[in-house]
Formats: structure tokens, sequence, C-alpha cells
């Protein structure tokens, strides 16, 4: 009750709160009395600074004002000359203004609690949570929903301390893969690059390395729509399983331009920057080039050197630099899994004339 009452005092209440407060009252009348002497000295002192020109409420010193506050005959209905009557519920008023001057310090501190908590909780709210995954390593994590993340090397997910509350949104640098718990009344949205990755309960990867030239997405599950972040409620592209979105970044503004037209053929279109290609089902996610990394398996399939050189140096937390640009045209298939640096580039060494030379973590490639 006095919870309410603090509530109700401080001008906080809510209309479900009120009404219980005046339930409880209801059904405890003894209780009433005392309200309302609170809540006549309350709007009293209001409506003294309100007089004396001040709008502000300082609730410490009115707190403090009330609780000092010393009764006079005349605040009892009698006359200054004449001798207070008093009542017989005001018989004992010292023992009595004792007990108030107790329930409003009860009130004072369940006031002062509830905004600092309030504030705790806005500050929270405020914060984010950053997980990042190293160059070299993978990550795994679970949000607070349940929905499972893993994140490639040298990669970035930012969400903040209300995930959840009313829509569940994370930041994304580099590569995921999420398995997103189903929540219909939560859409899970991932703000990657410029565009918005929105779904319910699916499964799929994302990839926008800052380096990289394109945002790439690729559903296994599920269904979900990709738009941009300046535009939310404006085209969508919807993708639908084993379906792969590719977007040039530098031409990202013209999504609006495409997104209608690439919903009108999902085999394998390409209109402008964008493009979507369909994904064989009948290869395991463990094989899936876009997938296969979270099987801690490097899939490669017709890469160029410069292309497979660069998801070495995340791999594996290396520098690679060629010496003669003729190598970045060298084209492989095939897959990474448990072998070390060395050993991959002696597998390389097997399809294609080049040498390497190791200096602590850069290597160098040279034509042979």
């Amino acid at each position: 009750m006095w919870f309410l009452i603090a509530r109700q005092l401080s001008g906080e209440v809510t209309v479900a709160e009120s009404n219980e407060l005046q339930e409880l009252l209801r059904r405890h009348p003894e209780e009433q009395q005392l309200f309302e002497i609170l809540h006549s000295y309350f709007v009293f002192y209001a409506d003294s600074e309100r007089k004396e020109g001040d709008t502000s409420i300082d609730y410490e010193e009115k707190f403090r004002r009330i609780i000092e506050f010393k009764p006079r005959p005349e605040d009892f209905g009698s006359s200054p000359t004449s001798k207070p009557r008093i009542s017989p519920p005001f018989s004992r008023w010292w023992h009595f203004a004792a007990a108030v001057a107790g329930i409003i310090s009860l009130a004072s501190l369940t006031y002062y609690y509830i905004h600092r908590q309030k504030s705790i909780v806005e500050n929270n709210a405020n914060k984010t949570n950053e997980v990042f995954s190293k160059s070299g390593a993978r990550t795994k994590l679970m949000l607070p929903d349940g929905s499972q993340v893993w994140l490639n090397s040298g990669s970035k997910l930012n969400y903040s301390n209300d995930y959840g509350t009313n829509l569940r949104e994370v930041d994304l640098e580099g590569e995921a893969f999420f398995d997103v718990t189903r929540d219909v009344k939560h859409p899970f949205i991932v703000h990657v690059s410029s565009v918005n990755i929105k779904v319910v309960g699916t499964a799929f990867d994302v990839k926008s390395y800052p380096q990289d030239a394109t945002v790439e997405t690729t559903l296994l599950r599920g269904i979900i729509e990709v738009s941009r972040k300046d535009n939310p409620n404006g085209p969508k592209v919807i993708l639908k399983p084993n379906e792969k979105l590719i977007i040039d970044k530098q031409l990202e503004v013209q999504v609006q331009h495409y997104a209608n037209q690439i919903a009108n053929s999902r085999k394998s279109s390409t209109i402008g920057n964008i493009s979507v290609t369909a994904i064989s089902k009948a290869i395991p996610d463990s094989n899936k080039v876009e997938t296969s990394w979270v099987y801690n398996r490097l899939v490669f399939d017709g890469d160029s050197f410069e292309e497979l050189a660069e998801k070495m140096e995340r791999w594996y937390n290396v520098k690679i630099s060629f010496a003669d640009r003729e190598l970045v045209h060298y084209r492989f298939k095939g897959a990474f899994a448990n072998e070390t640096i060395n050993e991959a580039l002696n597998a390389l060494q097997l399809t294609a004339p080049f040498s390497y030379q190791i200096n602590n973590s850069e290597i160098n490639l040279f034509k042979k």
C-alpha cells in the first residue's frame, strides 16, 4: 500500500496502480484517514511553492519539510485563540505524528528507490554488449532470447541491454551465422552496412567485412527480407530457403529500384548491383562455401588466389602478399580443416607453380 501511496504522491502512478490503491483503501478504511492527511500535506506544500512562483518541486526538501511540520490549532479547524478541538482519533497526536513521519519517510525512500531503479534501467538500456571474434578464431554465443550466433574470424556483434523488449536488434561487422529463435511478436533484425535484414525465426549467414565490396546473405531456413536502413518501409528483397543475395556496397542505393524485379525471378537473377542465386539443397551445410566455416572448414570453390588469400588471412591470422601479380589469377577448389598454414600452402603448391616465404605472420608468394 505504501509503495502505491508513494507513487500516487509523486505523480507517477499508473491508472492500474491508482485503481489498486483505491481498492486497498476501500478494504482498509482505517488507512484512508492516514492517506488523506499525507495527501493534504503534500498538496499544501506543492500549492505553497507554486504561489511563491517556484514551478519546480524539490521532492527531497518537500519530504523534509513535511516530516518537520509542527501542527497548529488552526490546522485542525480551530481559531488561533481558542483551544484546539481534538476529536478522539487525534487524542494521541504526537504518537500519531510520529507514525505519520515514519510513513512519510518510508514513502520518501520508496519514491527515491523507484527513481533510482528507473534511472538504472534507462542507463542499462542504453548500454551495449559487444562480442568480438579475433582473427584466426571463430566464436559462438547465445543471445538472451536463446538465438545462437556463430561469429567468423575478425567479426564483431553488438546488441543493447534492452534486446528483446520491443525488437531483437543486432549490429554486425564481418560475418555471422544466425539460428534465430522464433518469436513473431519480436522480429529479429540484423543491421549491416546500409541494409537491414529482418526475420522471425530462421537460419542464415550474413557476410559484410569493412573491406568487402559486397554484402552477402545466404538463407538456409525460413524467410528473410532485406531493406535499406534509411527506408525500412520501402521496397524489400525477399529471400526464400537456399537462396543467396549479393549487393554491391558501392551501389546499394539501387536496392529499391531492383527489389521488385528480383522477386519475379527466383532461380538466378542479376539486376544492376543485386543478384539472387539458388544454392544447391543437395550440398550439406558443412560443405557449402557460405556456411562451412561454422563447421570449422574453409571451403573454396573456384576462388582466385587473391580471393583465397583473403580468406586464409582471416582463417590463419596472417598477412599474405603477392610478389608477382600473375599469381592472383590462379584458381583453386578444395577445403581446409585442421591443416596448418604451412600444410595448406604445400597443398596448394600441388596444383599451382608458386613458392612462399614465411616471416612470423607475414607470407610472401613468388611465381616459380
